[in-house]
């Protein structure tokens, strides 16, 4: 009866546990996306050292923000802050606030530059990830990550994933 009971105990703790990793495993789908375009960009640069890119160089992009109807949908605000500077390339913490209709979503990250200081400079990487930091009214709490992907003219596609 001892061995019966062990043998059952057992049996609950590995399904109780299997229970337990079931929806961490279940939670790599964001619980929800959003997706925007930013435009009409307002582009900032202050070369603070010597002429050229040097660390301390700040580069700053407010876009209008709109839906997949075109409509208005926010502000996209980056402050970006050369950290390092090589012979060919810099690299770049980027620092977002996205204010939405119904609260903040704040996110950091970096990006890497072969010239910031330049007004036509793109990052490198066409597609950005920058992890989401916090929020406030309907996404306190949340977590995440938001995808940039960069068009010309300094637009930009916006995907925000979203876990509560």
């Amino acid at each position: 009866m001892k061995i019966a009971h062990a043998t059952l105990l057992g049996a609950m703790a590995l399904i109780g546990s299997s229970l337990a990793v079931a929806p961490a495993q279940a939670s790599n789908k964001p619980d929800h996306v959003i997706t925007l375009t930013g435009s009409n960009a307002k582009l900032g640069i202050s070369d603070l050292n010597a002429p050229g890119p040097t660390p301390g160089d700040i580069r700053t992009l407010s876009l209008a923000l709109t839906n997949n109807r075109n409509q208005p949908a926010g502000r996209a605000e980056i402050v970006q802050t050369l950290t390092r500077q090589g012979a060919s390339d810099g690299t770049a913490v980027k620092v977002v606030v996205l204010t939405l209709p119904r609260g903040i979503i704040t996110g950091i990250g970096q990006s890497d530059f072969t010239n910031f200081t330049d007004p036509q400079g793109r990052p490198k990487d066409l597609i950005e990830q920058l992890a989401i930091t916090g929020g406030t009214g309907a996404y306190r709490g949340v977590s995440g990550q938001v995808d940039v992907t960069v068009l010309p003219n300094l637009d930009s596609q916006w995907t925000i994933s979203l876990d509560k």
